[in-house]
């Protein structure tokens, strides 16, 4: 079997890197390729990724089952979670790699979970811009490896890391983000087994028990397939880590600060800093595969200061008033029950995704 994925593996690699060959010889320095040339991005790194617009379909009709009845998912791939409202869902990476995109509606929120399986990047984007709800497609285009979204209302092209349009009608609008978990199967349904978890009916074929860019993308360093504009050497390059970007746009010279998974250990631990003036709080576990990140100054003015909490997933932090709060920061416990912490603009990804993206970015060592 592992002889059979490497196999697979190498083979998408070199089919992949064909479509680079072509995508290089034939760039979007030529407007007809992608209808726009009012580019905010350098030109000349946006590629083709091969399957042209909408090769990648994405999932606009999703169709949900109880966690606690889902059978297809390994106990440690990873799921992304979203929460508006009491409503929770959960979405596989089994499905998300072979269709990087979901339009989802919850609780009268319309919603993208956008994923990028070349970066490991899973974003959640609002799909209500400039008062209109639109959804988004695969554009087919690819920069510094990261997926680039469109929107079907104006055809615009987006940065799904810099959550922001980057070419067309809407070039330079920011996106509005809704707060996303990414962990591990196994530890998503012990912590919510009734949620609703993104099922199989998709309306296409695919091996969603399988591996998209075989088993061993995630952590195989040397598997990365396109061109890397910025290298860093302090962390291996399929590291995990959480990055938060503490000023818009989100461009290359954003000031970002990024905390490897790895850092945060067994169990569950908290971090508290202040940065540029805001006070921040990241809260993680290496065990649990999973970082979270918010403003730790509440809307009255109120400077809460957290400690960890062990052993009571989904509860993950406590503070001095005797409020205890979950992972998507909402108080389950104490007398500001049901108020729920601002999140920071960030999500989790690979390293060499994140010094790609902000070369200048601040890595978070611990002591």
């Amino acid at each position: 079997m592992y002889l059979s994925d490497t196999i697979l593996r190498i083979l998408l690699i070199l089919l992949l890197y064909g479509f680079l060959f072509t995508a290089c010889s034939n760039s979007v320095s030529d407007s007809s390729n992608d209808g726009h040339d009012n580019w905010i991005i350098p030109r000349d790194q946006v590629v083709s990724g091969g399957p042209g617009k909408d090769g990648i379909p994405s999932v606009d009709r999703p169709v949900f089952a109880k966690a606690s009845e889902v059978q297809y998912i390994d106990d440690d791939r990873r799921v992304v979670g979203l929460r508006i409202g009491d409503t929770i869902r959960a979405y596989p990476h089994q499905i998300l790699d072979w269709h990087e995109i979901v339009n989802d509606e919850v609780n009268g929120t319309p919603v993208a979970i956008t994923h990028c399986p070349l970066t490991g990047t899973a974003i959640g984007w609002n799909r209500k811009v400039n008062g209109q709800v639109t959804e988004f497609g695969v554009s087919g285009l690819l920069f510094r490896n990261n997926l680039i979204p469109y929107d079907r209302h104006t055809d615009s092209n987006w940065s799904q890391m810099q959550m922001r349009s980057v070419a067309g009608e809407l070039a330079g609008t920011d996106i509005k983000t809704e707060d996303l978990l990414e962990t591990t199967w196994a530890t998503w349904k012990s912590m919510y087994p009734d949620s609703e978890v993104l099922t199989r009916e998709t309306g296409y074929n695919r091996g969603y028990t399988g591996y998209a860019y075989g088993s061993t993308y995630s952590t195989d360093d040397s598997a990365i397939l396109f061109p890397i504009t910025h290298h860093d050497d302090r962390l291996d390059r399929k590291d995990r880590v959480h990055g938060v970007i503490l000023e818009r746009p989100a461009d290359e010279v954003a000031p970002v600060r990024v905390y490897p998974i790895k850092v945060f250990g067994e169990g569950v631990n908290v971090i508290q800093e202040t940065l540029r003036g805001q006070r921040i709080l990241v809260v993680g576990s290496r065990e649990h595969d999973f970082a979270a990140s918010f403003r730790s100054t509440l809307p009255d003015g109120t400077q809460l200061e957290m400690k960890a909490v062990q052993d009571a997933l989904p509860v993950v932090m406590e503070d001095g008033e005797g409020n205890r709060w979950n992972l998507f920061g909402v108080a389950v416990e104490g007398p500001r029950k049901g108020q729920r912490l601002q999140p920071t603009h960030s999500y989790t990804g690979y390293w060499f995704a994140w010094v790609d993206f902000f070369p200048a970015l601040d890595l978070y060592q611990a002591d």
